[in-house]
C-alpha cells in the first residue's frame, strides 16, 4: 500500500509539472507575441514565408503547375489564313515536358528550340535566387530574341539569362527578375525586379506597411536596366517612385487596416510589364516625351507613365481595366492594356473555371482624354479568359499578336478583330501548356540568318 500511494504521488506530480510547463510555456507565449519576443518573430518569418511559397503555386506535381484545363479549341496551328511569309513566330512557356524557348514557322514547323534548366544556368545553389527551386519549379516570363540569334528571358522571379543561338550560356543575374523583359532606347533592356526586406531592420523604410510590430518580409518591385553584358546600370523602387509623386494615396486605398498588428499587404505593388515610348511615336502623345516608360500594377488595377530620368510619374489611371498586363503605347497615340478583367475567384486551385465568364479583352485608352474603348475581345468569336498574365504584341496597320496566358494560346489578329493565326499548346487530351510570351520576327530580323548549331 505505501507502494502503490508512492507511484501515485510521483505521477501526480509528474502531471501537475507537465501542466505548469505547458502552462508557462502558453503564457510565455502570449507575452511574447504581444511584445515580439523570441521566438515569435522567427515563427512569422517562417510562416510568412510558408504562406508565400504556398501561394506561387508550389504542389506535389510540378508538371501541373504548368498547365491548364483544355477549351477544346484543337492542337498546334488551328488558324493560319495569311499569305505565305518567311516570317517566324517566338514562344516561351511549357512545351515538351520542359520550360522551353521556341521558333516557329506559320505551318508549325520547329526551326530552332531552347530548353531551359534553371539548376543548369544558376548551378551554384548557394548564390541562386531561387534556392529550393528545381527546373520544374519556376517558369519563363519575359523572354526575347536578339539579331545574333540570342535569347534572354527571365526565370520568373528567380534571375535572368542570356543564351547564344545553340543554347550555351552567355551571362546571368542573380537578381529576383519577373514578368517583363524589353529593349531600352539607347542599348541594353528594361525590366523588373523585386527586392525583399523584413520589417523589423526597416521599420522606416516605407511606413504604414513597414510600421509593424511583427517581422514581415516585404515584396517590394523595383525598374531595373540592364546592359547588353547583363550589368545592371540602374534599380529604382517603383512605390518609391509613386510616393515621392504624391501616389501615396494609391498605393494606401486598398483596404488594409494599417493597424500594429496588421500593416497591410507585404506585397506592395505586384508590378507586371514596362513599355518604353519609341522616338517614331512620341510625336502623339502631347504628355509624354521618347523615352517616357509606362508600367502596369496588377494590384492596384494600375497603370501609370513615368520619366526615366526624374522617376517622377506623369500620367496615371487606375480602371476600368481590371487585374490588367502589358501597357502597349501605339502609334496612334492610345495606350493598350491587356485587360484580364477577371478575379482569382475564377482560379480555384490554381486552375481555370472554365464556367467563368470569358471576360478578358485588349482594352486602349487616351491619355488626354481618358476615354477608353475595347478594340478585341468583347465580339463573337473573340471570347477569351486569361485570369493571370498575358500580353500583347503591336504588329504593322494595327494588328495584334495575343498571348492567353491560360489557354495555351496564341493569335494574331487584324485591326478589325479577324482571327488570321491561332496556336494552341496541346499537352494532352485535357491541358493545355502554358506560353507566357510571343512574338513575330520577320525573316530578315535574324544578322545573316541563324547560326546552324551542332546536333
Amino acid at each position: 500500500m505505501p507502494e502503490f500511494s508512492e507511484k501515485l504521488s510521483r505521477r501526480i506530480f509528474i502531471i501537475c509539472a507537465v501542466i505548469m510547463v505547458l502552462g508557462a510555456a502558453f503564457l510565455y507565449g502570449v507575452i511574447a507575441q504581444a511584445l515580439n519576443l523570441f521566438p515569435a518573430a522567427q515563427l512569422r518569418t517562417a510562416y510568412e514565408t510558408f504562406t508565400t511559397i504556398s501561394e506561387s503555386g508550389l504542389s506535389d506535381d510540378p508538371v501541373g503547375e504548368h498547365l491548364q484545363p483544355t477549351r477544346g479549341q484543337g492542337e498546334g496551328v488551328t488558324v493560319n489564313t495569311l499569305p505565305e511569309d518567311d516570317a517566324l513566330v517566338f514562344m516561351a512557356g511549357f512545351f515538351d515536358g520542359e520550360n522551353q524557348i521556341r521558333l516557329i514557322r506559320r505551318d508549325g514547323t520547329l526551326v530552332r528550340k531552347w530548353s531551359l534548366d534553371y539548376t543548369e544556368h544558376f548551378p551554384d545553389a548557394e548564390t541562386r535566387p531561387c534556392r529550393r527551386a528545381t527546373p520544374l519549379r519556376v517558369d519563363v516570363h519575359g523572354a526575347l530574341a536578339t539579331p545574333s540569334g540570342e535569347v534572354i528571358f527571365n526565370y520568373e522571379y528567380c534571375g535572368t539569362v542570356k543564351l547564344d543561338a545553340c543554347g550555351a550560356l552567355i551571362w546571368r543575374i542573380e537578381k529576383p527578375t519577373h514578368h517583363s523583359l524589353v529593349p531600352a532606347r539607347g542599348g541594353g533592356y528594361w525590366l523588373l525586379g523585386r527586392y525583399f526586406w523584413g520589417t523589423d531592420r526597416n521599420p522606416d523604410r516605407f511606413p504604414p506597411f513597414s510600421m509593424s510590430r511583427h517581422n514581415r518580409i516585404m515584396l517590394e518591385d523595383t525598374l531595373l536596366r540592364i546592359g547588353e553584358d547583363g550589368r545592371v546600370i540602374e534599380e529604382n523602387s517603383i512605390p518609391v517612385m509613386m510616393r515621392d509623386s504624391g501616389l501615396e494615396a494609391l498605393l494606401t486605398a486598398t483596404g488594409e487596416r494599417f493597424e500594429p498588428d496588421s500593416p497591410g499587404r507585404n506585397e506592395l505593388v505586384h508590378a507586371n510589364k514596362v513599355a518604353e515610348l519609341l522616338p517614331e511615336i512620341a510625336d502623339a502623345y502631347p504628355l509624354f516625351e521618347a523615352g517616357d516608360l509606362a508600367i502596369s500594377m496588377r494590384k492596384l488595377n494600375l497603370v501609370m507613365v513615368v520619366d526615366p530620368e526624374t522617376k517622377r510619374v506623369k500620367w496615371h489611371q487606375t480602371g476600368p481595366w481590371l487585374r490588367p498586363h502589358d501597357p502597349e503605347f501605339r502609334p496612334d497615340g492610345r495606350i493598350s492594356v491587356f485587360n484580364n478583367n477577371a478575379y482569382r475567384t475564377a482560379y480555384p486551385d490554381a486552375k481555370v473555371d472554365l464556367n467563368s465568364p470569358f471576360s478578358t479583352n485588349i482594352m486602349v485608352v487616351d491619355p488626354v482624354s481618358r476615354e477608353t474603348e475595347v478594340i478585341f475581345g468583347e465580339r463573337p468569336g473573340q471570347e477569351m479568359l486569361s485570369v493571370i498574365r498575358g500580353q500583347h504584341e503591336l504588329l504593322d496597320e494595327d494588328g495584334l499578336l495575343i498571348t492567353e496566358f491560360d489557354a495555351g494560346r496564341v493569335l494574331q489578329v487584324t485591326a478589325e478583330g479577324e482571327i488570321v493565326w491561332e496556336y494552341v499548346n496541346r499537352y494532352d487530351d485535357e491541358f493545355v501548356g502554358e506560353i507566357t510570351n510571343a512574338m513575330i520576327y520577320p525573316e530578315d530580323y535574324f544578322e545573316g540568318g541563324l547560326p546552324t548549331c551542332s546536333p
